[in-house]
């Protein structure tokens, strides 16, 4: 009985050991499978971060934007970035967006950002945009009318290029920078600027005819004081109608009277002129005419000398030819 108990004993005091043991080992199995969960599960959160709705949801340093039932509406402050064609965030609702919001301080649209984006029907440029970049509209061909806030100053190259819709631009401030092509529409388009703070006439001017007429000013209230037209025909009617009048009344008296008087005087001078002018070389012909006469009579009187010093050398010569004749015929 003593050793049956003992061996008892001693089976419970193993027993005591070993399972102290046994549980440690388990909770440190336990502890390295939760660990190991726990690193997988930051490696794929690592992994999904660039996926996140606060990355995918900026467009500029300080923007941000967000889409809802056709509505893309563009908050924050500064300027948004700039994409290639089709390149923007939001490209995959271009299809249901029919309208921009920009809020806040937005300031520059980036380039390409809605190109072609043919179901756009309005654009709220907010209060503080400064500049369209380029090709930012191009072809959205749905836009009928922009609004473009006093702060505004700049139209990018073929910003609202192939716009076919847009007729109307209203400006509330000075007047902005149309670069290549910004707003040529294929059509006629309306640009409408401040009533009580008109541009300037001659860059309105210089704007009309870069368009080719296709565009003209006026101001908000729709009257047109860059009338340029009309100011030229009234100069043309006027230039026209003066000389129509004047002859039918003065100069038709004048032209009457005075070439009875004055110009047959002048013609009676002119003629008695040529009269003095005929005297004159009839004076001088006579003057000239004694000093020929006795250039040739001297002249004339050498001749005369000549011949007769000729005829007496043959005369002389012909004696003394007869004279030796004669002489032969003694000798024979």
């Amino acid at each position: 009985m003593k050793r049956i108990v003992a061996l008892g004993l001693a089976v419970l005091i193993l027993l005591s050991l070993v399972l102290p043991l046994v549980s440690s080992a388990e909770e440190l199995t336990e502890q390295a499978e939760t660990t190991e969960t726990t690193q997988a599960l930051e490696t794929t959160e690592a992994t999904q971060a660039p996926t996140e709705p606060a990355v995918t949801n900026s467009c500029g340093e300080n923007l941000t934007w967000s889409y809802e039932k056709g509505v893309l509406t563009v908050s924050g402050s500064g300027a948004m970035e700039d994409y290639e064609e089709g390149g923007a965030p939001w490209n995959q609702y271009r299809e249901e967006i029919t309208a921009v919001v920009f809020t806040g301080g937005v300031t520059y649209i980036g380039a390409n950002a809605f190109r072609d984006y043919d179901s756009l029907l309005a654009v709220d440029f907010g209060e503080a945009m400064h500049t369209i970049g380029e090709r930012a509209f191009q072809s959205c061909g749905e836009l009928t009318a922009i609004h473009m806030p006093s702060s505004f100053k700049r139209f990018s190259k073929s910003c609202f290029e192939g716009c076919v819709d847009l007729k109307e631009v209203y400006c509330a401030g000075g007047m902005p920078s149309f670069n290549m092509n910004c707003l040529w529409n294929y059509g006629n388009i309306t640009v409408y600027c401040p009533t009580n703070a008109p541009w300037n006439a001659s860059l309105v001017q210089e704007l009309e005819e870069n368009f080719g007429g296709r565009l003209q000013v006026l101001t908000a209230d729709g009257e047109d004081i860059y009338d340029f037209a009309p100011e030229e025909t009234e100069e043309t009617t006027e230039t026209t109608t003066e000389p129509v009048t004047e002859p039918t009344t003065e100069p038709a008296t004048e032209a009457t009277t005075e070439p009875t008087t004055v110009p047959a005087t002048e013609e009676t001078e002119a003629t008695e002129e040529p009269t003095e002018a005929e005297t004159l070389p009839t004076e001088t012909v006579e003057e000239t005419q004694p000093e020929e006469k006795s250039f040739l009579a001297g002249k004339s009187w050498i001749a005369l000398v000549i011949i007769a010093g000729i005829l007496t050398l043959l005369f002389a010569g012909a004696l003394i030819v007869r004279r030796s004749g004669r002489g032969g015929k003694y000798m024979r």
